[in-house]
């Protein structure tokens, strides 16, 4: 009886120690999916916000080519100030990056056999090997990326805030130059 439960207190522990490695695998890979996720996420917003300050440019030069009181002259040109650091933001959020990827599928299968076949009958060892180093590719794959959509989110962020800026101008101005209003 003490044998048996000393075994399956070992069967329990290796258990135990399988889905706690588990638990951190499906964690890492699902951080690491949604990390090169989120890159295209910040393409496809900054590619709409791109769009708006391409229509805000529009707008100011329409204004700025029309005749209208100094102060809203003087209001146009900071937007059109805004509009330009937004658009150039912009398009350093989307300039082409570099991701670091997973590994190609038959890479993968050709380095597992190696692995293999260094291990020999080891299974366990094999395993524990490959778990250990596709957890350590997976920290700098996510380390890469998410530096890369750190300075991204932070481009896309003050692009945002120079858009709006130009966007609560070029309001103004509509609605100033269309009542007359003087200040």
């Amino acid at each position: 009886m003490n044998h048996a439960s000393t075994q399956n207190g070992f069967q329990s522990a290796d258990n135990s120690e399988n889905e706690f490695k588990q638990i951190i695998d499906e964690h890492l890979r699902s951080q690491d999916d949604r990390e090169f996720g989120l890159g295209d996420t910040l393409d496809i917003k900054t590619s709409i916000a791109l769009v708006v300050v391409i229509f805000l440019a529009t707008q100011s030069g329409g204004f700025l080519a029309s005749p209208m009181p100094l102060h809203w002259h003087n209001i146009q040109i900071v937007s059109v100030g805004c509009v330009i650091i937004a658009g150039v933001l912009a398009m350093i959020v989307l300039w082409p990056r570099t991701y670091k990827l997973k590994i190609q599928p038959s890479e993968f299968l050709g380095w597992t056999k190696q692995v293999n076949e260094f291990y020999g009958e080891n299974r366990v060892a094999a395993v524990e090997f490959i778990r250990s180093k596709q957890i350590q590719r997976i920290q700098k794959r996510f380390a890469v990326n998410s530096s890369i959509n750190a300075s991204k989110s932070a481009a896309m962020s003050w692009s945002f805030y120079f858009t709006m800026t130009a966007l609560i101008l070029n309001i103004a101005t509509l609605i100033g130059l269309s009542t007359g209003w003087r200040f």
